[in-house]
Parts: C-alpha cells; structure tokens; sequence
C-alpha cells in the first residue's frame, strides 16, 4: 500500500537496504518510517549482497554504513541484512515487524512479491515516495568518474566486485599491492587491463621469504619496510584488514601519503 492510502501506525517497522553513499533520499525513507511506527529496525546489506545485486563494491563498508545509519535518532536498532534476510517473510520470522517500508521506486519492479505472505502473518508492504532527485548511483556517477581515472572502464571488466582506488594512486605510480587473496587479484586484473600503474611487488602480513604470488614476489611486512625506495605507495588490497594494516604499516615508519 501507499503510505498516503492510509493513516495508520503500526507497533515496529522494517526497512532494509544498502545505504552506500548515505544521502537525503535515505533520510527521508528512514524518517518517514519512523513517523509511522514506535520501534523502527534498520537492516544494512553486506558488502557481498550489494555487489552481487548493483553489479559494483559498495563504496562505503558494511561496518561504516551500519554506523551511519544507527547512529540516527529515528534508528532503535541496526542489523546485518544477510542474503536469507532478503527473503520478507524470513526477515517478519526473525523481527515479527508489522510493516516494511520502502521507497516506491520498487512499487512495481517485483520487489513485494511476498506481500500476499506478508499480510496473512499480519504485516503491510508500505512504500513513501522515492526520493527522485538524488540517489546513490547518481551520486557515483557525479563524484567518481572524474576523479578515478579509469574507474568507469575497470568496472566493465567481467567478474570482479572491487574497484581499485583510482583516485588515490596516480598513473604510472610504481606500487605494491598489500594482499594475495580475492582483492589483490582484482586489483591486479584491473590495472593491468588499463595500463595503469606498476605494480612492483606483493605483500601479506603472513608471508615467508620466497613467496609467490600471481608470479611476482610477496614481500613480508618487515621487507617491505626495508625497500621503501622501490616503489612509491602500498595500496591495501584487503576488505576486511584495512585499519591493521595501517596501523602495522605505520610502526615500521611508512607516512600516511605512502600508504593507500
């Protein structure tokens, strides 16, 4: 139902969604739930839904848009949307919400396909208009391609969730990649694609001497520390390690413009 359809107030309400890139739409969908119901749940996709459901890495991480968003008066409580949670009736057995709104962007686009099972547990679909005027896609299109060199094109490269940080390492820059799993291959996949910088060498914090990565050498952290001339920045290519690598590489002497 439409939210101008009716006057009614439920007990808790549900919202769940990405919130990458927090803007005014996403205020005024969270506020105006909260008009609507006394206790209002705030589900916050993961990182690996939003990939897997925009075709593109959120660009804020899970943990800093679950801070965002609960840090909102209109907020009683955060959760991780996780990929069963996508599932309406899955989310009522777990928050037994009496309403789950969204903006009416998804009104006809099979979004509330569970409704008819929503109302026999007792609960309403509810859609506010959609902010139109801004949006998170918007907003990357406006602030990234500009400033992220070769952004637009890496994320047409078949398969891959992380889009290097091109706004922050210049083209041509002699680099190494902090990190031998999933992003570090990505990474590489995409600057080598756009001929965009060298990369001079790996890194993990874990590795022995003699490691190998993708072909290239892996250099320990104390080694890495012991060759900072051969290259000019350490680009973290870590999703969840980020903080403790800094903060590793910094006591071994790196300065914040050397670490990315």
């Amino acid at each position: 139902m439409l939210a101008s359809e009716t006057d009614k107030h439920w007990r808790t309400g549900y919202i769940s969604g990405a919130f990458d890139m927090f803007h005014v739409g996403h205020l005024n969908l969270i506020r105006r739930s909260k008009e609507r119901c006394g206790r209002l749940i705030v589900g916050v996709l993961t990182d690996e839904l939003v990939a897997g459901m925009k075709k593109k890495w959120a660009m804020t991480p899970l943990r800093e848009r679950m801070d965002i968003v609960g840090a909102l008066k209109y907020v009683d409580e955060v959760d991780v949307t996780t990929k069963p949670l996508l599932r309406k009736v899955l989310a009522w057995e777990k928050y037994k919400f009496d309403a789950m709104f969204s903006g009416d962007d998804h009104l006809y686009d099979g979004w509330a396909s569970e409704e008819l099972a929503l109302k026999k547990l007792g609960a309403d679909l509810v859609f506010f208009p959609y902010t139109k005027e801004v949006s998170t896609s918007l907003l990357q299109d406006i602030t990234l391609p500009p400033k992220a060199y070769g952004a637009d094109k890496a994320r047409k490269i078949e398969g891959f969730n992380y889009v290097f940080p091109f706004d922050k390492v210049s083209k041509g820059e002699r680099i190494v990649l902090y990190g031998t799993g999933n992003v570090g291959g990505q990474y590489a996949r995409q600057l080598a694609a756009l001929d965009f910088c060298e990369i001079v060498a790996f890194a993990n914090s874990y590795a022995k001497q003699g490691d190998m990565f993708l072909g290239m050498r892996v250099f320990t952290p104390d080694e890495l520390a012991e060759n900072m001339e051969a290259f000019d920045r350490v680009v973290i290519a870590s999703a969840d390690y980020h903080a403790q690598i800094v903060s590793r590489l910094r006591v071994l002497g790196f300065s914040p413009a050397k670490i990315v």
